[in-house]
């Protein structure tokens, strides 16, 4: 562990206030303030280790329903097609019943939204 690793860790220890992200009237999560992951209410200590006050919570505005647009960039065979479990390297196999099924970790199996170049 480098010193700036040793350092976050450190700072870490020392309690942050947890944060109120509202995305609507009716819909409202509490969240680290370092890592922005949702807690459950009177968690000691985030995933990311940040000790959690809930003292004087914040308040914060989500932005797009609390969800942003990620890419991943890989290499499929030349004969990949959207759909195709078997070859997309990012399945894996899983059980349906008695039976190996190929799953998709990102949940599109039926409507596999891959974009090929």
């Amino acid at each position: 562990m480098n010193n700036n690793d040793l350092r976050a860790e450190l700072i870490r220890q020392f309690p942050v206030e947890v944060i109120e992200i509202s995305g609507g009237p009716e819909d409202s999560y509490y969240a680290c303030p370092t890592c922005r992951r949702a807690v459950a209410l009177g968690t000691d200590k985030c995933v990311c280790n940040q000790v959690l006050s809930w003292k004087n919570i914040q308040q914060a505005e989500e932005s797009k329903g609390g969800m942003r647009k990620a890419v991943i960039e890989f290499e499929v065979a030349s004969d990949f097609t959207n759909g195709d479990c078997r070859k997309c390297p990012i399945s894996y196999i899983g059980k349906s019943g008695t039976e190996n099924v190929y799953e998709c970790p990102l949940k599109m199996r039926t409507d596999c939204q891959i974009k090929l170049r």
